[in-house]
């Protein structure tokens, strides 16, 4: 690993480097050209004129992404980074899909558990873990009177939200504790709005720099396999309880859809943990991004696509990853849109319960302002960014 100041470099496979901001931990994977170029313009060498092989306009083009990146600006001049600071608030909407708008630093906490992630991480205890999985499974399909649990009043229902919500606070520190425990860095973890629903998020970035696929396939999985293992202990409670005449069907009722909530998030077709998964193991980096551009370019017309500026990635992809990337592309842009709409009717009827008539008002602003941002989507991808 080679660093610079405010960047690191992180040499990969076939000369591809990827280029990391230390402040912003924004990672930009870079071919040998570009790498080249970027270390050309760090090295303040007056008077020296550039000898590698791209292009004036590739340079400016590429010049433009380095700035906007914050690859170009020193750290004093770009002022306190928010992964330095323990909490922070973000209200520039950079990507409508997830609107991150609290971050807190884990990286302090996350370094005084280490003892504790090792032992939760043992080998031992993950045998535990799947024993503990498999009963509950084992309780769950073996449950002939499962159709007549009572109905919950609206303080269960409370109650389940409540109890989601914590999990989801566990499901993303479950993916820092393990990125931690194979060697990465975990520097913001936070509250978002993923498709306007509530949501958390952790940064676990630095899985692009793990050697080991396994490895960056068990911090990815780490949230969903929370999530299972929650799931599982409410169930063996709700059994256990159940078999000396005590019913607490909260406990039920949260175990589905707990475990409901985790196979949605194995969907790879929009940006959940599935989704990276599927991009880690295919060993395609920005797959949904490039899929899009790839998918973007075979529908606009080959003059205007000719017009568009250069690709900051190398030529080269295989007949396989371009198959892979406009299988993905297609899906993708199918089940988008229908995702955003159950997104959007899920906010209008809990809307409409509190505010009446008015919800729709507000779905319809909503949908405006969905609009603009696809266009300025389709803007991107016609420039070839």
């Amino acid at each position: 690993m080679e660093s610079v100041t405010h960047l690191e470099f992180h040499e990969t496979e076939n000369n591809y480097f990827l280029v990391q901001h230390i402040s912003s931990h924004r990672f930009v994977k870079l071919g040998l050209r570009e790498t080249e170029f970027l270390r050309f313009l760090l090295s303040e060498a007056d008077g020296e004129e550039y000898s590698g092989t791209l292009t004036e306009t590739e340079r400016e083009y590429m010049t433009g992404k380095f700035a906007e990146w914050g690859f170009l600006s020193h750290p004093s001049e770009a002022g306190e980074s928010p992964a330095a600071r323990k909490w922070s608030w973000n209200w520039k909407i950079e990507d409508l899909t997830a609107i991150k708008f609290l971050t807190v630093n884990p990286d302090e906490w996350l370094t005084a558990l280490r003892p504790v992630i090792r032992r939760l991480l043992h080998p031992v205890t993950m045998v535990i873990y799947v024993l503990i999985i498999a009963t509950a499974m084992g309780l769950l399909v073996n449950d002939s009177s499962i159709q007549a649990i009572p109905q919950l009043g609206a303080g269960g229902y409370v109650l389940i939200y409540i109890m989601l919500l914590l999990t989801t606070v566990v499901h993303e520190c479950a993916h820092g504790m393990v990125c931690m425990h194979y060697g990465g860095r975990v520097t913001r973890l936070g509250a978002m709005l993923f498709y306007f629903s509530p949501a958390m998020f952790c940064d676990v970035s630095d899985t692009y720099t793990f050697k080991k696929k396994r490895h960056k396939l068990a911090v990815l999985f780490a949230g969903i396999f929370s999530q299972w293992l929650m799931t599982s202990v409410a169930m063996i409670l709700y059994y256990s309880l159940s078999y000396n005449g005590i019913k607490v069907p909260v406990l039920l009722y949260y175990g589905l859809a707990n475990l409901g909530l985790s196979v949605l998030n194995m969907l790879p077709l929009v940006k959940l943990d599935g989704y990276w998964m599927l991009s880690h193991a295919l060993g395609i980096v920005n797959l949904r991004s490039k899929a899009f551009a790839l998918l973007f370019k075979g529908l606009v017309p080959r003059k205007r696509a000719v017009q568009s500026a250069p690709s900051i990635a190398p030529s080269g992809a295989g007949r396989k990853e371009r198959s892979i990337l406009l299988a993905y592309g297609l899906l993708a842009s199918l089940f988008t849109p229908c995702f955003w709409g159950w997104g959007i009717y899920s906010i209008q009827q809990r809307l409409y319960s509190l505010i009446g008539a008015v919800s729709f008002i507000v779905t319809g602003v909503l949908c405006l302002v969905l609009l603009y941002h696809a266009a300025k989507f389709a803007k991107k991808l016609a420039s070839g960014v």
